[in-house]
């Protein structure tokens, strides 16, 4: 078993596996709940090729980017049911 770990803003958008020692995966599935009840944000320089490489990678998503008032917005939940929110920030204008 592995825990997905994500690369630094600058790198690919591609969460990594990495190997963890099974007593540690024992330990958190008993204290951690199956399912947090919480939403982790990921934000992307482009939204759109992001969304296409994970899909590409096997990553089901539940929306499609979206334009919003904020940006480009699309959502995907983990085997486990947690969401989480791919998204492209529009710049703010200086004022």
């Amino acid at each position: 078993m592995a825990w997905p770990t994500f690369p630094p803003p600058a790198t690919s958008c591609a969460p990594r596996i990495s190997p963890t020692p099974a007593t540690s995966i024992r330990s958190a599935s008993t204290t951690w709940p199956r399912r947090f009840a919480g939403t982790v944000f990921l934000t992307t320089d482009d939204v759109h090729a992001s969304y296409e490489e994970l899909k590409g990678r096997g990553v089901e998503f539940s929306e499609t980017p979206e334009e919003r008032p904020y940006g480009i917005d699309s959502g995907f939940r983990d085997p486990s049911g947690n969401s989480f929110r791919l998204t492209q920030v529009y710049e703010l204008a200086n004022t």
